[in-house]
């Protein structure tokens, strides 16, 4: 009983992360002599790498149900944009708070819902469906921001993004927080089964009985809802929006994706290996 833990850790597959990531901190130890295992440059590492972790934890859901997400960054530009002027800020009198967070929620699994229906109903293959709105996001980012930095004058969203607690940074934390809740629906819920049964084989799973459109809708809303997150993190670590907040945060999430050891065919693939991954 005493190792259950460990032999439950290895069977889920994460061993070849762990593995990877020990010898690049071995290596980087190594050559710097041990600076690079400080506590203030962990910390460091740790704080950046809870965007890129959020955002492959998005993005995860939907190549397990054997589809793919590009509006990635469409998504978090519009919503950032969309928050930064629902925030306090030196353009209009919003003030909103922290209730900012569920409008941007609801505004990334707007997107996300779109990008479901436009490939479950109309047939558009899930590529071409989420490259098409990475467009439209980003363009609706451009008319709604008019290009401009929108300064964030909330200082509480910014303490949010560089705090921590007990050493732990805060971007972090909410990164794990995601993990375990999407851990918890793949493992634990039926809508989690449905998602592997979808990606292993959709074909055998319509037969099955198992609504797969209304399975691949929900995936895609979750999906740009997590998007949104992430938005709200960049928005306040750089304490400005601009249309091009999600910038370049593609690339990141597909590799940690890839890294993590996700079949990018869908049906395989678990959300702890992602964190190792990102």
């Amino acid at each position: 009983q005493r190792f259950l833990p460990l032999l439950a850790f290895i069977s889920k597959g994460a061993r070849g992360q762990v593995v990877s990531l020990s010898l690049v901190m071995l290596i980087f130890a190594l050559g710097t002599s041990g600076a690079s295992l400080s506590l203030a440059n962990v910390q460091n590492i740790l704080s950046l790498a809870g965007i890129p972790i959020i955002i492959c934890l998005a993005m995860h859901q939907i190549v397990i149900v054997g589809a793919m997400d590009l509006s990635t960054e469409g998504v978090i530009s519009l919503c950032a944009v969309c928050a930064g002027f629902l925030i306090k800020n030196p353009f209009n009198s919003y003030d909103l708070g922290f209730w900012v967070v569920p409008i941007a929620m609801l505004i990334g699994g707007l997107t996300g819902f779109a990008n479901g229906l436009i490939n479950t109903k109309i047939r558009i293959p899930s590529f071409i469906a989420t490259l098409g709105m990475w467009w439209v996001a980003q363009g609706l980012a451009v008319i709604i921001g008019r290009g401009n930095a929108v300064k964030m004058l909330d200082i509480r969203f910014q303490n949010l993004a560089n705090g921590d607690v007990f050493g732990l940074p805060i971007t972090f934390i909410i990164a794990l927080v995601i993990f375990g809740i999407l851990a918890l629906i793949q493992n634990r819920t039926r809508l989690g089964k449905y998602m592997y049964a979808i990606g292993g084989d959709e074909t055998l799973a319509r037969q099955a009985g198992i609504k797969v459109d209304r399975v691949k809708i929900t995936t895609f809303i979750i999906t740009g809802s997590i998007y949104a997150i992430a938005a709200i993190l960049l928005l306040s670590r750089l304490a400005s929006s601009n249309p091009r907040t999600g910038n370049n945060m593609l690339f990141a999430g597909v590799t940690a994706v890839a890294v993590g050891g996700v079949l990018l065919t869908g049906g395989v693939g678990v959300a702890v290996k992602e964190v190792f991954g990102a």
